[in-house]
C-alpha cells in the first residue's frame, strides 16, 4: 500500500505521520516550528523527510494563512509572517522531491470530517474549531468550500456585535470583542468566566475553568451557557444563509461533552423561539477527530489531487 508523509504545521510544533492510503498512521512524532524566515521551515520539513526516506510517495501539509489549495499558494501564513504569496507547494516539492498538496489547517479539519468522520453521511455541514479562535470550514457537496480565494469559511471574523463593530475603528480589542474569534472560542469562553471573577484571563486556562465547573462553580455554569447562546446565534446567522445540515463542534474544548451539549441546547432555544423559521434547523455534534484531524484531512486533500 502506498504511503505519504504528512505534515501538521502549527505555531509551536509541526506534528507529522507517514500515513497509507486509508490515514493509518505508521509513525508520527513532532519538531519544533522555525518561526524566523522561509528556509529554515523547509530545512524542518526536510528534516523530518530524511527521516523517512525512500518511504513515502508523496507529501501532504495542512498550514495556517489563507491557502489556495489547487494552485498550491499560501497568500499569508499565520504565525509564519514571513510567508506572502508563497508558492509553497512548489517549494515543498523541490525539497522533498515529491508531489506535495497544501491545505489550511481548519479545511484540513474539516475535509478529515467529510472523508470518514462526523460529516461523512451528509452533503452540507461545517466544521466549528474552538481554538485560540475560531477555526472552520463550509463543505458544500461534501466538498470543503474555498471560496475566490481559498478565506471561504473563516468563522473568527463572523460578527457578533455589528454595532460594536462598526465603531471598532482601529481599536482591535474592541474589534475583537464583537466577532466569533473573542467570544466563540475556548479564548473567548475563558475571557467571559475571567471577567465574572474578576480575574486576568491570563490567569486561567481550559483546565482551570472546567475544574471550577466540575466543582460548581456558578460562574463557570453562567460562562458556559452565555458561550453557547453566543455561538447558537452565530449558527443562526451561518444558517441563514448556508441552510446546511450538521455542524461539527472540534477543538481541545470540546473534549468535554458539556461544550458541545450547551450549543445544541441553545441552538434549540433559538429555532424554537422563531416559529416558521425559513431554513433547516441543524444538527450539532461533536467532530469524531481530535489532534489528528489536520493531518487526516491534508491526506485527504492529497489523495483528492493525485487521483
Amino acid at each position: 500500500m502506498k504511503q505519504y508523509l504528512v505534515y501538521d504545521i502549527g505555531g509551536t510544533f509541526i506534528k507529522y505521520a507517514l500515513m497509507n492510503e486509508e490515514s493509518q498512521m505508521i509513525e508520527q512524532g513532532k519538531v519544533p516550528s522555525p518561526l524566523e524566515n522561509m528556509e529554515g521551515l523547509l530545512d524542518a520539513l526536510a528534516g523530518v523527510a530524511e527521516k523517512f526516506k525512500g518511504q513515502f510517495e508523496g507529501a501532504a501539509v495542512s498550514m495556517p494563512g489563507r491557502i489556495d489549495t489547487e494552485k498550491g499558494i499560501a497568500y499569508t501564513g499565520g504565525a509564519f509572517h514571513f510567508i506572502r504569496d508563497a508558492e509553497m507547494g512548489r517549494l515543498i516539492e523541490e525539497r522533498l522531491g515529491v508531489p506535495a498538496t497544501i491545505g489550511n489547517d481548519a479545511k484540513c479539519a474539516a475535509n478529515a470530517e467529510a472523508w470518514n468522520g462526523a460529516l461523512s453521511d451528509v452533503s452540507n455541514g461545517c466544521v466549528i474549531v474552538l481554538g485560540t479562535g475560531t477555526g472552520g470550514a463550509i463543505m458544500l457537496d461534501h466538498k470543503i468550500w474555498m471560496g475566490t480565494t481559498g478565506g471561504a469559511g473563516e468563522l473568527s471574523h463572523l460578527v457578533t456585535n455589528l454595532d460594536a463593530f462598526s465603531a471598532a475603528g482601529g481599536d482591535m480589542q474592541k474589534m475583537l470583542g464583537s466577532i466569533w474569534a473573542g467570544n466563540t472560542s475556548a479564548t473567548g469562553l475563558i475571557v467571559k468566566y475571567a471577567a465574572r471573577k474578576g480575574l486576568n484571563p491570563r490567569e486561567i486556562d481550559g483546565i482551570k475553568l472546567f475544574e471550577a465547573y466540575d466543582a460548581g462553580d456558578e460562574d463557570a455554569k453562567a460562562a458556559l451557557e452565555e458561550f453557547g447562546r453566543i455561538t447558537a446565534a452565530g449558527i443562526y446567522s451561518i444558517q441563514s444563509v448556508l441552510d446546511l445540515e450538521r455542524y461539527a463542534i472540534g477543538g481541545g474544548i470540546s473534549a468535554r461533552p458539556e461544550v458541545t451539549e450547551i450549543i445544541r441546547e441553545k441552538v434549540e432555544a433559538v429555532f424554537t423561539q422563531f416559529p416558521g423559521v425559513p431554513f433547516l434547523k441543524p444538527e450539532i455534534v461533536t467532530c469524531r477527530y481530535g489532534n489528528d484531524a489536520n493531518l487526516i484531512g491534508a491526506l485527504k486533500f492529497h489523495l483528492d489531487r493525485i487521483h
